[in-house]
C-alpha cells in the first residue's frame, strides 16, 4: 500500500456528491484500502485538498491524537464561514482536550447504564406505538414514520423539547445535515444557517428551563459548574445542537439500513424472528455494513507525518469511518451480511463511532434505540419488502435514505 506519491498530487475525488448519489460507493472505498495507506484528493474547499485516511492504525492515530490533528474547524470537509466558525468553537463537536473533555463530561451520565435502564420502558412503550401506527396499513414511509421516530421522541424527552416542537427540530437538523440536497436546502449555506438556529432554540430552551426547572438534562447541565462557572445559555443552545443531530441521525439512518438489507437477505430477518437473542448481534451487523457517518474530518496543528505522507499545518485529514468495517484483515467475507457475527468482536474492529475523545457520546444510546426499535419490529412485522426505488440523501457526509418506502404484513403469534 502507497500514498499519492512524494508530490502529493491530488487525484480524481472520491468525496463527490455524484459519486455518492446512490450511496456511499463501497466496492470503491474497498479498492481505494486495499491500494493504499493514506490518499491525496482536490476539493474546491480552502486548501483545496484533503488527504484519505483508510487504514484503522491511521484512522485511530489520527482520531486519537488531538495535538496533532484539531477537531477545531469542525467535522465536515466544509469550511465553515469565520463569522459563523467562531460561534461553532465553543460548542463540544469543536473543542479539543481538556477543554473539550470538561465540557463532555456534563452530558455522559445522561447516557450511562443506569439512566439508560431507567428510561427502557418508556422507549419500549414508545416503540410499540410507532409500530401501532403503520402496523394495520401494511405499508409505510419508513424513514419518517418509523426510523426516526423513536430517537427523536427520546432526545426530545431527555432535553425537555416540547412535543409541538419535535418537526422544527428536524426540520432544522435535516438542513443542517443534508445541505446538499435540494430537497432540503437552497445552498451550503443555508446548511450553516440552520446549525446556529438550533443554537439559538437551544439557548431558548435553556432560558425556559432556567425559569422553569424541570426533571430534565437541561436543567442538570445548565446547574453543573466546570472550574467554578456554569453555563451561558448561548453555551448551552451549542450542546444542543451537537446532542440533537447526533442523537437523531445515527438511529434513522442505521435502521433504515437495516430494513433494506433484511428485504436484501431475508433468510437474516427470518433468523431474527426465530431467535430474538440475536438482536444485539444484528444492530452491530448493521452498523458494521451500513455505517452511517461516512468520515469524520480533522485539520493538522503543525508539520507531521500520516501513512507515510507528510501534511503541514492547516491541512485536512479525513478519516473514512467505512474503510476498517470491511477490512479482510478483521472480518470473515467482509462484504457478507451476517447477523451471527459475534458482537464483541464486531465493536472492537468497526470504526462506526469514531475513535479518540470525540467517539459518540451518545452511542449506548444509539444502540439501546437500534434494539429496542428492530426488536419490536421482528416481534410483530413479517416479511418487509422495499416498494420502489430508495431515495438517497443528497451527501458525502451521511449514508442514508430521504424516502424508503415499505410493505408488510402483521406477524401472527
Amino acid at each position: 500500500m502507497s500514498g499519492a506519491g512524494l508530490s502529493g498530487c491530488p487525484v480524481r475525488s472520491f468525496l463527490d456528491l455524484d459519486t455518492f448519489a446512490g450511496g456511499m460507493p463501497r466496492d470503491r472505498l474497498d479498492a481505494l484500502r486495499r491500494e493504499h495507506r493514506v490518499l491525496w484528493e482536490a476539493d474546491g474547499f480552502a486548501t483545496g485538498r484533503h488527504l484519505l485516511v483508510l487504514q484503522q492504525a491511521d484512522i485511530d492515530h489520527v482520531l486519537k491524537s488531538p495535538a496533532l490533528f484539531s477537531s477545531g474547524e469542525g467535522p465536515l470537509l466544509d469550511d465553515f464561514p469565520a463569522e459563523i466558525l467562531a460561534d461553532q468553537r465553543q460548542s463540544l463537536t469543536f473543542k479539543d482536550p481538556p477543554d473539550h473533555r470538561r465540557h463532555r463530561a456534563l452530558v455522559e451520565g445522561a447516557f450511562r447504564t443506569q439512566a439508560l435502564e431507567e428510561r427502557l420502558p418508556q422507549m419500549q412503550a414508545i416503540a410499540a406505538e410507532i409500530v401501532d401506527r403503520v402496523i394495520d396499513r401494511g405499508s409505510c414511509e419508513f424513514v419518517s414514520e418509523v426510523a426516526i421516530q423513536l430517537p427523536l421522541r427520546v432526545m426530545c424527552m431527555v432535553l425537555g423539547v416540547p412535543d409541538a416542537d419535535r418537526q422544527h427540530i428536524v426540520d432544522l437538523t435535516d438542513t443542517l445535515i443534508m445541505a446538499d440536497d435540494p430537497d432540503f436546502a437552497r445552498d451550503r449555506a443555508e446548511g450553516f444557517m440552520a446549525s446556529i438556529a438550533l443554537i439559538d432554540y437551544g439557548e431558548a430552551l435553556a432560558a425556559r428551563e432556567r425559569a422553569n426547572p424541570g426533571d430534565t438534562l437541561t436543567t442538570r447541565i445548565l446547574a453543573a459548574e466546570i472550574d467554578g462557572e456554569r453555563l451561558s445559555d448561548r453555551d448551552f443552545g451549542r450542546f444542543f445542537n451537537n446532542l440533537i443531530v447526533g442523537g437523531i441521525e445515527t438511529t434513522r439512518n442505521t435502521l433504515s439500513w437495516a430494513m433494506f438489507e433484511f428485504w436484501r437477505h431475508p433468510e437474516q430477518y427470518r433468523m431474527l424472528q426465530a431467535d430474538p437473542s440475536l438482536v444485539d448481534a444484528a444492530v452491530e451487523e448493521v452498523l458494521r455494513y451500513r455505517n452511517p457517518v461516512v468520515y469524520l474530518r480533522r485539520t493538522a496543528t503543525g508539520e507531521t507525518e500520516v501513512g507515510g505522507e507528510r501534511v503541514a499545518a492547516g491541512d485536512k485529514l479525513v478519516c473514512l469511518l467505512g474503510s476498517p468495517n470491511r477490512d479482510e484483515r478483521f472480518f470473515a467475507e467482509p462484504e457478507r451480511f451476517d447477523i451471527t457475527r459475534p458482537p464483541a468482536n464486531t465493536r472492537r474492529h468497526y470504526r462506526t463511532f469514531g475513535a479518540g475523545p470525540h467517539f459518540c457520546v451518545g452511542m449506548h444510546q444509539a444502540r439501546l434505540n437500534l434494539t429496542v426499535m428492530l426488536g419490536e419490529i421482528a416481534r410483530r412485522i413479517d416479511d418487509p419488502q422495499v416498494i420502489g426505488a430508495p431515495r438517497h440523501a443528497r451527501s458525502i457526509f451521511l449514508d442514508g435514505f430521504k424516502e424508503l418506502n415499505l410493505a408488510f404484513k402483521r406477524r401472527e403469534h
